[in-house]
């Protein structure tokens, strides 16, 4: 009648008495319990995470494309700045030009104005030279004065 299968149900029975006695069961629940709540927490605080994670990915897009902004804004005022320069740059040299061009006219209109004195002097000494030489050799003042107009009525031609 007590065969092994009686002491190995007996041993089985009062090993689950003694772990109910002892409050295993309940205590294995709290501890699943605990740990379950312990998870929970974790991914509690993984969502939290990953919502503070993707705000600061927003921000930072929001940065990076402020800075794509103000990169586009800093080249366009510097491409109009070049322009400006290089507008401002054309109109200098243009101005100098137009000046350089201006005092070369004025001083080429003094040299001719300088030049055309001279030859005046220089015709006017000849002219003097001439007629003292003539009245020193006995020209009549008749043909001394044709002689000049005709002269002078060739000057014209001969300095063009």
């Amino acid at each position: 009648m007590f065969d092994e299968s009686f002491f190995v149900a007996l041993a089985f029975f009062t090993v689950i008495g003694a772990f109910i006695y002892l409050g295993l069961p309940k205590k294995l629940l709290h501890a699943l319990d605990e740990k379950s709540t312990e998870i929970a927490d974790e991914l509690e605080q993984a969502r939290t995470l990953r919502s503070e994670a993707e705000k600061v990915l927003a921000d930072y897009e929001a940065q990076r494309k402020q800075a794509e902004k103000q990169a586009e804004e800093i080249v366009a005022q510097a491409k109009q700045s070049a322009e400006r320069t290089a507008s401002e740059a054309r109109d200098a040299m243009q101005s100098a030009m137009e000046r350089r061009t201006a005092q070369a006219e004025s001083k080429i209109k003094r040299a001719e104005e300088l030049l055309q004195k001279e030859v005046r002097r220089a015709i006017a000494t000849l002219a003097v030279d001439a007629a003292a030489n003539l009245v020193a050799s006995g020209l009549s003042a008749a043909a001394a004065k044709k002689l000049v107009d005709e002269n002078i009525s060739e000057l014209g031609t001969r300095l063009n």
